[in-house]
Parts: C-alpha cells; structure tokens; sequence
C-alpha cells in the first residue's frame, strides 16, 4: 500500500509544480518569476528597487568598478540590477548588481537657503531635498539645509547618487562625506564635441590624452555614455582622465531581451508643451505610452518635464520601451483655485495661497504667467506633497482650464458618509451629478463610494473633484468627481 500512495503524491507534486506559473512570457523563469532587469534608487533591505525586495545574498555585486559585497550597498544608491521577480510582484533574486554614482569630487560652490538647498561639484549642480540620504555626516536625520551648510568650498569631497533632470541638474538620492585623496573624481555622461584629445562631458571639457579607454580595444564616439576616472581641476574647468569606460559596452548585461521586463526610474524629459504627453524619456530611456498603459499615483495628463516615474514594460520598439505601467514616484496633487495670499515675488522662490493650502514655490517650479502671480488670480498647481506634508508646486499656471471651479485632487485621508477629506479639505458629495471611474466612465455615487478606500496621510484611494470652495468650512461643494487610480 505505501508504493501507490508514494507514486500519487508524487505525481500529485509534479502536476502542481507544473501548474505554479511556470510560463514567464518566453523568459525561460520557472516557479513563478519573470526575468527583468529593475534600474532606479535603492533602499537597504537586501535591496529594494521601484517596488521590488531582491534578495542580494547570491548576486555578483560591483561597485566603482571593482568586486563588492552585499554589506556594501545602501539606500539611495542608484543601482542597475538584473534577476528574476516573483509573480506576487513584492520579492526577487538579483543575480547582477551594478552601483553607479553620478559624480564625486571636491564641493565647488554651496547654497544652503535655495529653494531646495544646492552645491556645485565637477561643474555639476546637485539639488536635495526630503528624499536625499545623507552619509557620513553629523546626523543621520540631517535637514537638506544644514547638510549643504555644512559643506565647505574647495575641501569637501561628496560622492552623489541622483537622477538628473531635463536640465541636467542632478536630483541627489544620496550625498556621502569621503575622505579627501581616498579615490578618484569621477563623472558620467555623454559625449559629445569628440576631438582627438577632449570631448564634452556635461558641459565639462574632458581631456582623455593619457587617459585608458576600458573595455580594452573600445573607441570612443559622441553619443556614447561613459564614465571618466581622474582630476578636475577647478581653475581651468577640465577634467584630466586617466581612464574612460565605455558604459554602453561594460553594461551589457543589463540591456533588455526578448521577453523580459524592464523598469527604470528617473525624471521625466523630452515631453514638451504636449498634454497628455505620450512620448519621453525617463532618464536616458526612450519611452512610449498608449491606450493600454496603467498609471499609479497619478494620471496621463500628471506627465511633464521633470515629474519622477517609474516606467515598467516588457516590449520595445526599436530602443524605445513600451510602457504597460508609469508609477509616479511622488503621489500627483492638483489644486485649482484663487490665490488668496502670496509670499515673495512669484515667479521666483516663495509661497501662494491656494483652497485653503500653502504651497511652496521652488527654484525648480514651471510658473506659466504673463506677468506674475498675485492674489486674486485663479491658477492651476500642479505637485506633490513632501515627506513633511508639504504641499511643493513643479508648475503653477494662472490661465486654468475648467472654466471657475476649483479643483482639488489628492488621496483621501478620511471618509464619513458622502464626506471624503483631500489635503484637510471636505469634499461634500452629497449634491455631485457626475461620478467617473479610472477609465472616465461613468459610474453611479453608490459606486464610487464603494471604491474609495480612506488611509492616514499620505492617503488611500487617489481622487479628483471639481466644484465650489469655501474658506470658510474648509469645504468643496463637489459637482463632479472622478477616481484617479
């Protein structure tokens, strides 16, 4: 009797083996896992990347080019990582690991009271902000203000992780202290203006004269990313290299196959004046999106230059990557509304009054006027809300569509009865004529309603509502609403 029994459970556990997700899209990933490669900012533990826990305990891990150790890795590092993610889409095995700083060198020029705070190293201007983390420094929790105060001019040396913008800017993810003369400067980019000798670098002359070019054998082309080893020498703005790297060609491996998954987090570029804007770039990558694309945290018309995403897809056209998911890093908030208070002069740093809300105006915000922001005038604010609640504006437009009603969209914090809070404010439905699912279809009250799921701030369910504001109940007489995602 036992042989039967020992062959049906057999045959039992192979059957289900074969059951359990074993088709990966033509990956070749069995038990469940998709093969992809994930390229963005890391948080320590292994190591998670836009979204995904990767175990890092078997990978082959390097770091400034040389052999490094799973110890080694830290939150706010920008890392390529190549594995296998699970189909729950929350664990992964990172079999490659590559770290890459963006630049390192002696601190240039610092500005503590910009609006966010910012220095200056290789020529590279370096904003942080509520997102950094900063190593090595007096406290781990140091404020972005006091951690660029604490810089000094010509002797402190940083080692920056970011992402950079449509202007080049880097968006630093992590700001590490390193002692003086320990490495190398370093700088990524670009080439281009190729002469015999030098080439441009972020609008920094490299002089590659006696510099190696690794992989050994490479030549050198405009267009090419590389990564330059060396000395920058301030008072002449060149950067001597004594070794260029062809990244192009040393990161292969990370490059995307037939089949497999691909996501990559940066800052939106290449968008323009188009809304919604369906073609971009997120960091250096070509991106498509289409009907089919699913937004998070936000919407297709959130799109715009400089608006940090996360896009996820599994085909390319040519290099350009269609997009299945763009998950917005930062949750979109929209106000639209009457200035009823400013402070500075905007355009420029400062603050505005809109619904109730301040909201800050930074050296980063896109402010669309013919003249300039002043009380009374109505405007569309379109930004997120920071790690300390506030509420930053990347643009600020004071010719609004959506005629005089005021707009407030935002994830509801609370829900009681037809009441849902965005942002402090009451959203009174109880009089709203029109309802819209994610799609913009319409549904009935009782069934938006049903979908709103209210958490503590940041929020839930993320909704948009038009209607009339009142200062003062704080409340939005709500004539239209729609669920965002």
């Amino acid at each position: 009797m036992k042989t039967p029994l020992l062959i049906t459970l057999l045959i039992g556990a192979l059957l289900a083996l074969a059951n359990c997700g074993g088709g990966t899209g033509g990956t070749g990933a069995t038990n469940g896992s998709t093969t992809a490669v994930s390229i963005g900012v890391m948080t320590k533990g292994s190591i998670i990347v836009n979204g995904v826990h990767f175990d890092d305990s078997t990978a082959s891990i390097r770091i400034d080019d040389r052999a490094g150790t799973s110890a080694e890795l830290q939150s706010g590092m920008v890392v390529k990582v190549r594995g296998q993610i699970n189909d729950d889409r929350i664990n992964g095995v990172a079999q490659q690991v590559k770290v890459e700083n963006e630049v390192r060198g002696t601190v240039q020029t610092h500005d503590p009271a910009a609006v966010p705070p910012s220095f200056t190293v290789i020529g590279q201007t370096v904003l942080v902000d509520d997102l950094t983390v900063f190593a090595n420094f007096s406290s781990p929790t140091i404020t972005p203000s006091a951690a660029v105060t604490a810089l000094d001019d010509g002797t402190s040396v940083v080692e920056v992780h970011g992402l950079r913008d449509s202007a080049g800017k880097i968006h630093a993810s992590r700001v590490e202290l390193v002692a003086p003369g320990v490495n190398t400067d370093e700088l990524r980019g670009t080439i281009s203006g190729l002469s015999s000798s030098t080439f441009m670098l972020n609008g920094v002359t490299v002089d590659f004269s006696v510099a190696t070019i690794m992989p050994t054998g490479a030549t050198l082309a405009n267009g090419q990313p590389v990564e330059v080893h060396g000395s920058f020498n301030s008072n002449s703005t060149t950067f001597v290299a004594t070794r260029v790297d062809r990244e192009d060609l040393e990161d292969a491996q990370f490059e995307h196959a037939a089949g497999e998954e691909f996501e990559i987090e940066g800052q939106v570029s290449d968008c323009g004046a188009s809304s919604p804007c369906t073609s971009f770039s997120v960091g250096s990558q070509a991106v498509q999106t289409n009907a089919s694309t699913r937004f998070e945290n936000g919407a297709a018309t959130d799109l715009a230059d400089n608006v940090r995403v996360e896009a996820e897809g599994h085909q390319f056209s040519g290099t350009t990557l269609i997009a299945e998911k763009i998950e917005f890093k930062r949750t979109r908030v929209i106000l639209t509304g009457a200035v009823t208070a400013t402070n500075g002069t905007i355009p420029g740093t400062g603050t505005i009054m809109v619904l109730g809300k301040t909201v800050q105006i930074t050296t980063l915000t896109e402010v669309v006027t013919n003249d300039s922001i002043t009380n009374a005038d109505r405007v569309e604010v379109r930004g997120f809300v920071d790690s300390g609640g506030n509420i930053v504006a990347e643009r600020v437009d004071d010719n609004p569509s959506g005629g005089n009603k005021d707009i407030v969209q935002a994830r509801v914090t609370d829900e009681v009865g037809t009441n849902l809070t965005l942002l402090t404010i009451s959203a009174d439905l109880s009089t709203a004529n029109q309802f819209s699912d994610t799609n913009e279809l319409p549904i009935t009250r009782t069934a938006f309603l049903a979908a709103v799921t209210p958490a503590p701030a940041p929020g839930g369910t993320l909704v948009k509502v038009k209607g009339t504001f009142n200062s003062s109940t704080n409340t939005i007489a709500v004539e239209e609403a729609e669920l965002e995602n």
